[in-house]
């Protein structure tokens, strides 16, 4: 194992991983000299680390020159950390910082972390055609590709050409213990109302990919059927006015509670009697598996791609899964949305209503919940950081 490791991502800001690096630098051995490679010094850091940070530039990016000037200005700056660490590898996390780790190899060892199901994640549009093209013709230019799934692993070999002897899969890993301490502390007083009720809960980003406009719709439903019920959602984002409209319309403003983000999830989390995941896609699902670790059942979209490995791992690869209350299951998988973003006065799609069923069905049996809240305990000992840390010491 090296003496020296450098984690590369843009910001510590909100994000899954950006918690992964958080907690790699933390859990890595106290021996290892770490640092991580941020932006700019204006990055917002809101995670914990461990090691010295490093800013690659103090550059305002307000138009595009700067944007592009920035983008040459951290290559420049990679390739001299590269050439005056030689054998120190740096690792990326992310389509931006992989890229500029790529284009500035020359030195060093190049490490990059595929976090998402690409081909999924980027499947129309221009800048699609722009990444699609970089994973196909540079990817392979890295000296390891770690990806987070074996389906993110099958994408790239598959839909563009990496060599399966590049990757390597290394799950996310989670301070287990740490989440279970985190979990039990007290919620402020003002949100202690909320949680005297039965409440759906869900965290992430508030944009499309993350499926919360889904959730909302399906929710209503479960409205119907347990007035009482609440909706949590934490995280923040660009959809946030459109999501909290689409509540009202539903006149649910006063059940569906918007959090924003929070340093301790985990204690909203562990009070809630059911954690819900709606993404259309995923790489490997922090939020869900930081759930379990909490003991809450889950309820998740059947999402390209880590939903299926967590919660149904002997049935990675099946084309004919039923979304069915599957007792070997880990948790409860429900088919993807179609993507469309209807309003409050059309029909629920029949995936929203799968969903809510579902749902509906978990809050009533009071069994079935405390059953599947002890598989989500049992699960997640598999991705206990003490164990996948070792992992990435190896490659380094």
């Amino acid at each position: 194992m090296a003496e020296k490791i450098k984690l590369f991502i843009g910001t510590l800001s909100t994000g899954g991983a950006e918690r992964v690096v958080s907690n790699l630098s933390l859990h890595m051995p106290n021996k290892v000299d770490k640092e991580i490679i941020l932006f700019g010094s204006g990055c917002k850091v809101d995670y914990p680390y461990n090691g010295k940070l490093v800013y690659l530039d103090k550059i305002q990016h307000k138009n595009l020159f700067c944007k592009i000037y920035a983008f040459f200005f951290r290559i420049k700056k990679i390739k001299e950390i590269k050439k005056h660490n030689p054998n120190v590898a740096i690792i990326s996390f992310l389509e931006y910082p992989n890229l500029i780790n790529l284009l500035s190899k020359k030195h060093g060892k190049t490490i990059i972390s595929v976090r998402n199901h690409m081909s999924t994640k980027h499947n129309k549009g221009l800048k699609s055609y722009f990444w699609n093209n970089t994973i196909k013709y540079l990817y392979g230019k890295a000296d390891k590709v770690i990806v987070v799934s074996k389906e993110i692993k099958r994408d790239l070999i598959y839909n563009y050409g990496l060599d399966e002897r590049d990757i390597k899969v290394i799950y996310n890993s989670y301070p287990i213990e740490e989440i279970e301490k985190l979990s039990q502390n007290e919620i402020e007083d003002e949100y202690k109302i909320i949680f005297n009720n039965p409440v759906i809960i869900t965290a992430g980003r508030l944009n499309k990919q993350k499926g919360q406009w889904n959730l909302i719709r399906a929710f209503s439903k479960v409205k119907d059927s347990i007035p009482n019920a609440k909706l949590v959602i934490l995280g923040k984002g660009e959809l946030e006015k459109d999501l909290k409209k689409l509540a009202m319309d539903f006149n649910m403003d006063d059940d569906v509670h918007f959090l924003g983000f929070q340093q301790n999830p985990f204690k909203y989390i562990s009070k809630s009697k059911i954690f819900v995941l709606s993404s259309f896609h995923e790489g490997f699902p922090n939020a869900m598996a930081e759930a379990m670790a909490c003991g809450v059942p889950i309820i998740s979209t059947d999402c390209l791609s880590g939903p299926r490995e967590i919660l149904a791992p002997d049935e990675f690869g099946n084309n004919d899964i039923k979304y069915d209350l599957n007792q070997n299951r880990y948790g409860i998988l429900v088919p993807v949305c179609d993507g469309s973003q209807y309003g409050a006065k059309e029909p629920l799609t029949k995936e929203e209503k799968i969903m809510a069923n579902h749902i509906i069905t978990l809050l009533k049996d009071e069994e079935l919940k405390h059953y599947f809240c002890q598989k989500s305990l049992k699960r997640i000992k598999d991705f206990d950081i003490k164990n996948i840390i070792k992992e990435w010491e190896s490659i380094i």
